[in-house]
């Protein structure tokens, strides 16, 4: 008899024959069950370069899985992120499990692929390219079998597996639950990394019925200012009844019957107002169309309809952004000191916060604020296109270059702002060539070409630590330098004391001209909601509880509310002291702290602060 046959657990659940296929793959392996030591073999290379290798998706990936860990905490759990060859990058979970975990290395720098841990939830998720449940005696290597493991695939904007999302415990859980749970978490950071695809300018949400805008349920399609289809997620394809986009892409036109140009009109006047749009199939859809760069839709736009386009809503000054919070004030008072003057702007803080808007509300309240501003995110945009994004190129530079050259970022923004976010992602190499053009005020177009003048204002941000990233070898300590003569930091959205001011804005930006009112209680779970994805995630939110109103209706209550804040028993019941989140962050710290025995460094790393930033965290901690 096979191996196989006589030890295989004879499972009764769904994946039963997805295990079964992993035992035999172990088998002919060679692979034994009693294998003492696989750690040995499955430690894989330094731990940097693949969380380099990965930084999107790590980016984006981090606060999902911390936000997931909080739904299941006190569970003896632990989140786990793996890489496409099943190296695990980040885990976020309860210490006394974790502790336990690292002794059969289940922890970050590790890889768990069939062929490195035998039958597993990751290794045998990238194996059959779906989600899969491993429990208890499922496991391959005898050392595993207390484990019960669920892990679903990431999946790249492009095509293929990014990633694997797992939540692995020694406890029993719910399966179904636990796999919904999962598949949902895996999902939004696919969403968001379809958000963010090199030349996306303009985000489609949409779904037969509103209540699912602004839910896990919403179908999510990105295009360039153009209309050329760029990403969308798998239930987009589903509702527009799509074969694979990743290799068939159809621009907006042959897949809806509304013209391109008025959807983009209807974005740049009304894009809190959700629109309707019909397919070429005969589906019907309520979607909200969001633009990612004003002035360049706007042109387009204009260039494309003879209708005269209504008054754009203003750009946000400093001074707008300025709601009462004492850190953010602090900011924005630093900000406006250099106003006009030759010195380079670093904003650093959490995804979310709204560092590209204080970007913007610098450049709105300077002297350059008629001359252009031009954003580019290093994150999104492939290592070897970023150089040509930055400098432009000359016609032919290179194999795929348009024939007629491009301008570049640098050029473009001659006379206003440019705007580098993710700085920190931007490859060492470059950071050369920029610093000396930072030096020079002089480009050069990659192929050739004239040398050109330059005169802008610089504003860079990172959600994290240039200095730590300096530490590590990862950035140019002299870029770094050059960059940080004014660094600020904003605050996270649970931090700031404006939040019921600065929800009250967003509601009135998402609704101009209908005044809405928000009730004692919606704010009350606005205020004790964590925010994980800080401002962008109270604004996707006040945009759905503002579509849900009826026509009569004038007060947002907390049914109008997306059901993650309403379903949340911690925020829709009393909140005791010790489930406060000044206590759940105390907690997270001293957890961190505790994980990498007293490395501070080590553990701001992880925690995505300075070390600075954590002592006086476990200074106020520590406090009575």
């Amino acid at each position: 008899m096979s191996l196989v046959k006589d030890t295989a657990p004879k499972t009764i659940h769904q994946s039963a024959e997805a295990i079964r296929r992993s035992w035999e793959r172990c088998a002919a392996s060679g692979l034994r069950p009693d294998e003492r030591r696989p750690e040995e073999r499955s430690r894989t290379a330094a731990l940097s370069d693949r969380l380099e290798a990965n930084a999107r998706l790590v980016t984006y990936a981090q606060p999902i899985m911390e936000h997931l860990h909080q739904q299941i905490a006190r569970s003896s759990s632990t989140i786990l992120l793996a890489d496409d060859s099943g190296t695990i990058l980040r885990s976020v979970g309860d210490a006394d499990f974790l502790e336990r975990a690292a002794r059969i290395a289940l922890k970050p720098g590790y890889s768990w692929s069939e062929a490195a841990m035998g039958t597993n939830a990751i290794g045998t998720a990238l194996a059959e390219q779906r989600p899969v449940a491993v429990i208890g005696e499922e496991h391959y290597l005898d050392r595993n079998k207390f484990l019960t493991c669920v892990a679903t695939p990431i999946h790249a904007p492009t095509g293929g597996v990014l990633g694997i999302l797992d939540v692995s415990t020694s406890a029993r859980l719910t399966q179904v639950h636990a796999q919904a749970l999962l598949q949902t978490t895996a999902e939004i950071i696919e969403n968001r990394l379809i958000e963010t695809v090199a030349d996306a300018a303009v985000v489609i949400r949409f779904h037969h019925q509103p209540e699912a805008l602004a839910s896990p349920l919403e179908g999510l399609a990105v295009f360039d200012e153009g209309g050329a289809f760029l990403a969308c997620n798998r239930r987009a394809e589903r509702l527009l009844g799509l074969s694979d986009t990743r290799i068939l892409r159809p621009p907006f036109w042959e897949i809806f019957e509304t013209r391109w140009n008025a959807l983009l009109e209807h974005a740049l006047q009304s894009s809190a107002h959700p629109t309707t749009l019909r397919s070429h199939l005969g589906r019907e859809f309520v979607a909200c169309v969001l633009v990612s760069n004003l002035q360049r839709v706007r042109n387009i736009a204009g260039s494309r309809d003879s209708r005269p386009a209504h008054p754009a809503r203003p750009l946000p000054t400093l001074d707008d952004l300025d709601l009462g919070d004492k850190a953010l004030t602090y900011a924005i008072r630093r900000a406006r000191r250099i106003l006009g003057r030759d010195i380079p702007l670093l904003v650093q803080g959490e995804t979310g916060t709204g560092k590209e808007v204080f970007a913007q509300a610098f450049h709105q309240s300077g002297p350059r604020r008629n001359g252009p501003f031009v954003a580019i995110n290093c994150a999104a945009i492939p290592t070897n296109l970023i150089e040509a994004e930055l400098f432009g190129y000359t016609p032919g530079a290179y194999t795929s270059a348009r024939s007629e050259g491009a301008k570049g970022k640098l050029r473009e923004a001659h006379g206003g702002t440019l705007f580098l976010d993710e700085i920190g992602d931007m490859p060492l190499k470059l950071q050369a060539v920029l610093l000396r053009v930072l030096e020079s005020r002089r480009v050069t177009p990659l192929g050739g070409g004239s040398e050109e003048a330059i005169d802008l204002s610089l504003v860079c941000a990172s959600h994290r630590s240039l200095k730590a990233l300096c530490e590590r070898g990862e950035f140019r300590p002299d870029l770094y330098f050059r960059l940080s003569a004014m660094s600020l930091s904003l605050p996270a959205l649970r931090e700031r004391s404006d939040i019921e001011a600065l929800a009250r804005r967003l509601l009135h930006d998402e609704s101009p001209g209908r005044p809405i009112r928000l009730s004692a209680s919606s704010l009350d779970l606005i205020r004790r909601h964590p925010w994980p994805g800080n401002i962008r995630q109270l604004r996707n939110a006040l945009r759905l509880a503002a579509a849900m109103l009826a026509p009569d209706e004038d007060t947002l209550t907390p049914e109008h509310l997306p059901q993650e804040l309403t379903d949340d028993p911690e925020l829709t019941s009393p909140a005791p002291a010790a489930q406060s989140l000044r206590a759940a962050e105390g907690r997270l710290v001293g957890d961190t702290v505790a994980r990498h025995k007293g490395n501070i460094s080590a553990a701001a790393r992880e925690l995505g602060i300075t070390r600075t930033t954590l002592y006086r965290k476990l200074r106020q901690h520590a406090a009575p």
